[in-house]
């Protein structure tokens, strides 16, 4: 098990999602993750490599990014799609512009 994975947080909407790996969900039910929203759970099987969990995270995530958005019924192969694009953007380019900016006079920069 990845010690990194387990318990990493995101926050969607206005919940914190919780990553944990999970053993058998390959075994027992044929899937690399799932997402309850219920408590905003993350699951990954443990025994995927380590790229493939970063895109079955990102995949669970937008599972949970249209669920937050009031998206009760989803397309999974749009989301696999999605999913697959999307890992490969936050993986391979820097974000850094948009997270925020701490001076002296500010305690947080505005986005907008």
């Amino acid at each position: 098990m990845n010690e990194v994975l387990n318990g990493l947080k995101f926050l969607v909407g206005s919940n914190e999602y919780t990553v944990a790996e999970v053993d058998g969900l390959m075994r027992k039910y044929s899937l690399y993750g799932q997402v309850t929203y219920s408590d905003c759970r993350i699951e990954i099987e443990p025994t995927l490599a380590e790229t493939r969990k970063h895109n079955v995270i990102i995949h669970e995530l937008l599972h949970a990014c249209l669920f937050e958005a009031g998206y009760d019924e989803q397309d999974e192969e749009q989301v696999r799609r999605l999913g697959n694009v999307l890992t490969q953007v936050l993986r391979d380019n820097d974000f850094a512009f948009m997270r925020e900016v701490v001076d002296n006079n500010y305690e947080r920069a505005e986005l907008y």
